[in-house]
């Protein structure tokens, strides 16, 4: 039967901040990898488990981001949109009710977390192995993690007594107190097999088994999918949901919304596998993402730029480039970018969503657009540097502004500058350390007509140089 991967990639951006933002969460970062962000990690991680074209939820504000790293990983993905979040169980009706649209009724649905690590595939490949024949005859099934800490940041699966790979789940426990979590490690360890695990987050489900369960548990959200499935649009490369049908819908994780009720039924609607010896982690803080870093004889570990003097079980994530020393300190983590600095004590990173909370708005530096990519590098009192990418084929919209210039210089690349004059469009080329000027007011667009990316350097300047100064007139994308 076809397994189709569902890769989650929704998220606030809260628990690794300042390096995650809500503009980009932890999945698109490249946290514990050079190269590759861990959603990448994670499409790469679905090709191997499946030959079928990936499915991926996430927010439309990031969609160019998403689309982009699917592009830079060259793995095809359906990107399916949501206006507003509302957790996994509205993402994971959206998909279900889009695999039901195309006729794909009877696949199999393998949900990802696209912010997880998992640094050996083949428990998981072991597990779906033996999981397949549950889910086909329409049980929804899980992926458990040995605990080795008494943790209270997961949910926990109290799976039934027993040896054999496949056990029916008996119930979900949600995140417990450091009490409760060390209750259940010593049950573990005084059973004949351990029958409490964390739970990854990781599901595999027949699309009309899940459906009828949504039907049974959460009518209002199956009703209100089916609509907005029903009534979506493409966009691009991407699936729009008819947003406006899913106004009202609760907000619920998927195992609250499903999982639990199905687990209380019995009848082993709800069964689960260990994955051991997988290297899973949720990389669901600082302190995770210090243990995973390889670190020195005194136990301080980084990610980038950095020095350690008389310094004991500290983490330094450098991320702005900046010269950084810590000198006699213990157990601290200092986080560093552009926008902002974290330095915490680590036992104290469990409060850092009140810091987050109380921080300010700021504009991310670097966005994503279908035609490529800008970074600010500098904003100034009455200009700003940007830097454009623009990748081959890409094309800025036709446009003018009202309140500020423009001066452009190529730095690698063939530049094809597009103007107005006279009611009649022209064209310039320019190449490496050429340059023009975008006078206010002035009709004009940017293309890439070569094979090579394009890199430009932007300097803005006038009394409003926001992104909202921008009148499009005409976009090859079909944005207003």
């Amino acid at each position: 039967m076809k397994l189709v991967p569902v890769i989650l990639a929704g998220g606030q951006g809260s628990r690794l901040w300042p390096l995650s933002t809500p503009d980009c969460p932890k999945q698109y970062l490249p946290l514990l990898d050079p190269h590759w962000s861990l959603l990448q990690q994670t499409l790469q991680r679905a090709q191997q488990l499946s030959p079928c074209q990936p499915l991926l939820v996430c927010h439309e504000e990031q969609r160019f981001l998403a689309a982009e790293q699917c592009r830079a990983a060259g793995i095809h993905a359906t990107l399916l949109l949501e206006r507003d979040s509302r957790n996994t169980a509205q993402a994971l009706a959206l998909a279900a009710q889009f695999l039901r649209a195309r006729g794909d009724d009877n696949v199999l649905m393998l949900v990802l977390p696209a912010d997880h690590l998992l640094e050996n595939i083949a428990p998981l490949q072991q597990a779906l192995q033996h999981l397949q024949p549950w889910v086909e005859q329409g049980a929804a099934a899980v992926f458990g993690i040995l605990p080795h800490t008494p943790a209270t940041g997961f949910g926990y699966l109290q799976v039934s007594a027993g040896e054999a790979p496949v056990r029916p789940l008996r119930a979900f426990h949600e995140k417990p107190d450091a009490t409760t979590a060390a209750d259940y490690l010593q049950a573990n360890t005084t059973a004949p097999q351990p029958c409490w695990f964390w739970n990854s987050g990781m599901l595999c489900w027949q699309v009309q088994s899940f459906l009828q369960a949504l039907q049974q548990w959460q009518p209002q959200l199956a009703t209100a999918s089916a609509a907005a499935i029903a009534g979506q649009q493409q966009d691009l490369d991407f699936i729009r949901p008819n947003a406006a049908a899913l106004q009202g819908v609760a907000a619920l994780p998927v195992d609250i919304a499903l999982l639990e009720p199905l687990a209380a039924s019995g009848e082993a609607a709800v069964v689960a596998a260990v994955l051991a010896d997988s290297g899973w982690s949720d990389i669901g803080s600082w302190t995770a993402v210090q243990a995973l870093a390889p670190a020195d004889a005194q136990g301080n570990a980084q990610q980038g730029n950095g020095r350690f003097y008389r310094s004991h079980n500290s983490y330094l994530h450098n991320h702005s480039g900046r010269d950084i020393a810590l000198l006699g300190v213990t157990d601290l983590v200092v986080v560093d970018t552009a926008d902002a600095l974290l330095i915490a004590q680590r036992d104290a990173l469990d409060q850092l969503r009140v810091v987050v909370a109380d921080s300010p708005p700021v504009s991310p530096r670097k966005v994503f657009r279908p035609w490529g990519c800008y970074e600010i590098l500098h904003p100034g009192e009455g200009y700003k540097i940007k830097r454009l990418q623009v990748k081959p084929g890409g094309q800025l919209s036709l446009q003018r502004h009202q309140q500020r210039a423009e001066h452009w210089v190529v730095v690698r690349g063939e530049a094809t500058v597009i103007r107005q004059q006279h009611g009649e469009l022209t064209q310039e080329i320019l190449h490496a350390n050429e340059s023009t000027f975008i006078a206010l007011g002035d009709v004009h667009a940017l293309a890439n007509h070569g094979n090579t990316l394009l890199e430009m350097i932007e300097v803005q300047s006038g009394d409003y140089l926001g992104e909202d100064d921008i009148e499009r007139l005409q976009d090859i994308y079909g944005r207003e």
